[in-house]
């Protein structure tokens, strides 16, 4: 299974977070997140990771009504709400929001595994306590004593592994969402609902995804003469990549030919750029980008941060495994070609730092640190809940943290000149939690944010490297968000990172970087889009980002 939000079979990735029954599963970090997906067929409030293999996991998400039904005063029977535990500083969704998502999930969980969500230790009724003998009530009592831990114990564990996956996934443990989902099942509206009707006297309403459906109907938008764009715009994007990837494939068998030759044939300019860049696998697309950014004349140097340093260590190695073939396919592939082309069109700490980037081999949060982290939440009486939360402060080593901030402050505002490698060392390695503790740690000795350090001690792309890296350390969406903005404020629109950023956020925490982007520039992503771009690559960006 890929760690990619849409890969696709092609490439082994991490293995060891898979599904578990129908639970629904989620990302990373973010605000609340927007109502049900119309196309889903039940993606909702959390929706479905981009992330997530379509065939490995395809089960609908939880929706809306399940987290409506918590009751901000009852999340558990008829006791009072827990506090949640201090998230770190720099985490930007509120605490009580996030604490209301995770319940919400934990909720669905014993829902499905067929446990009313109640307190473990409320008291039987009257009626109850006078219909049994004492040594009844005690075994009774025993046993659901017994069942309960057994329950709670198995709860940790799934929860752990829903933290696991996310963190394969963004290297963070909250939640986010994509503005586009699987496609389940055809609603009544959608246009190859009617085109199926009209041509085949055949209602697909209600009926699962069908690739061969899709595919005659992208056959049909491009014989003949000219091309309905509408109705490719349509299909790519309501249908997930992973959905993409199959409807190449089918496409190849039912016509011969390659759909993505046809429809480089049939379109053009960024538009055809944008349509292309959704029909490829992220580890594919990924290296095209970092290719792109390096060959031909002058360099992309804030395209190469962008891709690697957002990368988490999985998707990272599955780039180093597929870059040698998309950078040059002519020739045999080379493990070392990612870091040899870095080093061929970079130089100097700039250089290092994205060779260290491009090893995926950043420390990671472990399961057993997570297992020390994950507490049961108690109640107002001190009674374990059955619910479990995050101790974020159990994810970082505070003496290690403490360490490192000093090491920082006395590589650059303590002394003359910059000690560029302790830099390099410890925003390199350290894990997102850890960088989180460090930061925190630095602001108390130098009475200074760690970006007035990166801005006063150093310069050029490496100063941009690890600007970058503390920016997404701290908040992963609003850095896309700036980089979207940057892409089209002023004159000219810079489509090359527009498409790169929106084909490649899509299914994963979109939503989060439209808040982001709300937040930054008082209008909406989609609005910006709307007054920056034009016709039909105006169509495509603004399908995918959504309205708010």
């Amino acid at each position: 299974m890929s760690n990619y939000p849409q890969s696709y079979g092609s490439y082994q990735g991490y293995e060891g977070y898979g599904n578990y029954g129908q639970l629904p599963h989620f990302v990373s970090s973010g605000p609340p997140p927007v109502p049900m997906n119309n196309y889903g067929g039940g993606y909702g409030a959390f929706g479905q990771s981009a992330y997530n293999n379509y065939t490995g996991y395809g089960n609908p998400g939880f929706q809306c009504p399940a987290v409506q039904q918590m009751s901000t005063g009852c999340f558990y029977g008829d006791q009072a709400p827990p506090q949640p535990v201090q998230l770190p500083q720099s985490y930007t969704l509120q605490p009580f929001v996030q604490h209301q998502m995770e319940m919400g999930m934990q909720r669905y969980m014993y829902e499905q595994m067929g446990f009313e969500v109640k307190s473990p230790s409320a008291p039987e009724s009257v009626s109850q306590q006078r219909s049994s003998e004492p040594a009844e009530r005690q075994e009774k009592a025993e046993n659901k004593q017994q069942l309960n831990e057994e329950v709670k114990s198995k709860m940790k564990n799934m929860f752990i592994d829903e933290l696991l996956r996310r963190y394969a996934i963004t290297s963070t443990l909250e939640m986010a969402q994509g503005t586009v989902a699987p496609f389940l099942k055809y609603p009544s509206d959608d246009i190859v609902v009617g085109y199926y009707k009209k041509e085949r006297n055949t209602d697909l309403t209600g009926e699962e995804w069908n690739p061969e459906a899709d595919c005659e109907y992208l056959r049909f938008s491009m014989k003949g003469a000219g091309t309905t764009e509408s109705i490719i715009t349509h299909i790519v994007a309501t249908r997930c990549n992973t959905q993409r990837q199959k409807l190449k494939e089918m496409y190849k068998t039912m016509y011969g030919k390659d759909l993505i030759k046809e429809i480089k044939s049939e379109l053009s300019g960024d538009y055809k750029d944008a349509i292309v860049a959704c029909f490829i696998s992220p580890a594919l697309y990924d290296s095209k980008c970092i290719k792109e950014a390096i060959y031909g004349l002058g360099t992309d140097e804030l395209a190469l941060i962008e891709v690697l340093m957002t990368r988490t260590n999985r998707q990272i190695k599955e780039i180093r495994q597929v870059y040698g073939t998309v950078a040059k396919p002519d020739k045999p592939c080379k493990e070392t070609q990612l870091d040899e082309d870095i080093s061929g069109d970079t130089s100097g700490y700039f250089k290092k730092l994205l060779i260290s980037a491009a090893q995926g081999n950043r420390y990671e949060i472990t399961r057993k640190k997570l297992e020390n982290a994950v507490e049961e939440i108690v109640n107002a009486n001190g009674e374990g809940t059955g619910m479990f939360e995050v101790n974020y402060t159990k994810l970082a080593d505070h003496k290690t943290a403490v360490r490192d901030a000093e090491r920082l402050f006395k590589a650059g505002e303590d002394r003359w000149g910059t000690d560029e490698e302790t830099f390099n060392l410890i925003f390199a390695t350290r894990d997102f939690y850890q960088l989180r503790a460090v930061y925190d740690q630095y602001v108390k000795i130098a009475q200074a944010d760690i970006r007035h350090a990166v801005d006063s001690e150093t310069s050029g792309d490496y100063r941009r490297g690890l600007k970058a890296v503390a920016q997404i350390v701290m908040n992963r969406p609003k850095f896309f968000a700036h980089r979207l903005m940057k892409a089209m404020k002023g004159l000219g629109t810079d489509e090359r990172t527009l498409i790169r950023i929106i084909a490649s956020r899509s299914e994963i925490d979109m939503v989060q970087i439209k808040a982001e982007f709300l937040e930054l520039t008082h209008k909406t992503l989609y609005r910006y889009i709307s007054e920056d771009t034009s016709y039909n690559f105006k169509k495509i960006l603004l399908a995918l980002v959504g309205k708010d």
